[in-house]
């Protein structure tokens, strides 16, 4: 397909060499076709230095990422050929200009990131000679506080849930893992008395094991669990489960509270420990976190212990 419409707007979508060119948001299907042809006309003028890097690159991250992060770099990469495709040489000032147009500064520092690796690569592949995007600095964000779900929403949420849906969140919940853990875990990795989880790090291409131990709730969500092929979870043709983004909204919404996400699951049981005097340390352990000022981001409620030390002061009154 070259020009066509979708939901609101007509597109373009081409291929040239390997790398597709896809834009939308034009109000008319003329509008479109000119776009198309500038697009197709400028591809005659490219970089051919700069389309042998993102290539290299997308070819790396297809053999050693996941899908989704592969997918996420091919979509900025393709923008980033639409924008630079025809410079001889990327500037510092070019890619703070790139930027600075970002709707957010999360999306920005994403993307800053992705180019940053994208430079990185050409560097360790002998494709570039620098890396334009190397001293550019994140973008400041206002941090927000991470909204924890009470004990009793919860229990809302799992009232309204089906057995199996009922199982999958206590599994969540009792292992505070990562919804992608959880999705991936298969019943070999289940053992007598602990489960392995496995990830991805940002920073490493490799799946990262670590032990979670059984408590008695895990253990009987595993025995009420059917096994139907190699993973723990999963649809009825033996493929894990996606993100299931949906499942929880409606059951927060049948259980008339605020809306909340998976990760909500993971800050609420790093609270509940910390109030019962866990370690930190502990605590990290079972995040499955490098270090333990990411793992204090997540304990955001009031310990006990602070309470009472508060209400000492009372007196002073």
């Amino acid at each position: 397909m070259a020009v066509y419409w979708k939901q609101t707007s007509w597109h373009y979508d081409f291929w040239k060499g390997k790398m597709r060119h896809q834009k939308g948001g034009f109000p008319t299907k003329q509008e479109a076709r000119s776009a198309e042809a500038e697009a197709r006309k400028n591809l005659s003028k490219i970089n051919t230095d700069f389309i042998g890097l993102c290539e290299s690159r997308l070819k790396d991250l297809e053999k050693r990422r996941t899908k989704q992060h592969f997918r996420e770099n091919q979509r900025l990469i393709e923008n980033l050929i639409l924008k630079w495709g025809n410079k001889k040489e990327i500037s510092r000032q070019d890619i703070e200009d790139y930027l600075d147009s970002k709707t957010s500064p999360y999306v920005a520092n994403r993307e800053l990131r992705f180019i940053k690796a994208l430079f990185n690569h050409g560097l360790e592949k002998d494709l570039v000679g620098y890396n334009p995007a190397q001293r550019i600095k994140l973008y400041p964000i206002t941090k927000t506080t991470k909204y924890i779900p009470p004990r009793a929403d919860i229990d809302k949420v799992l009232t309204k849930a089906t057995p199996s849906q009922k199982q999958y969140l206590l599994a969540v919940i009792n292992t505070m893992a990562r919804i992608r853990e959880i999705n991936r875990l298969k019943w070999e990795d289940v053992h007598e008395d602990y489960l392995i989880l496995w990830t991805r790090k940002a920073r490493n291409s490799d799946l990262t094991p670590r032990k979670i131990p059984l408590n008695n709730t895990l253990v009987e969500v595993l025995k009420a669990t059917p096994r139907i092929k190699e993973y723990v979870f999963c649809y009825k043709n033996g493929k894990p489960y996606g993100y299931r983004r949906k499942m929880l909204l409606r059951l927060c919404e049948k259980g008339g509270v605020k809306v909340f996400g998976y990760h909500a699951l993971r800050h609420y049981g790093a609270s509940v420990l910390a109030n019962a005097g866990i370690p930190l340390t502990d605590i990290q352990a079972l995040l499955g976190h490098q270090r333990t000022t990411t793992t204090d981001i997540y304990l955001q409620s009031i310990k006990d212990g602070l309470k009472e030390a508060v209400k000492k002061l009372e007196s002073l009154s």
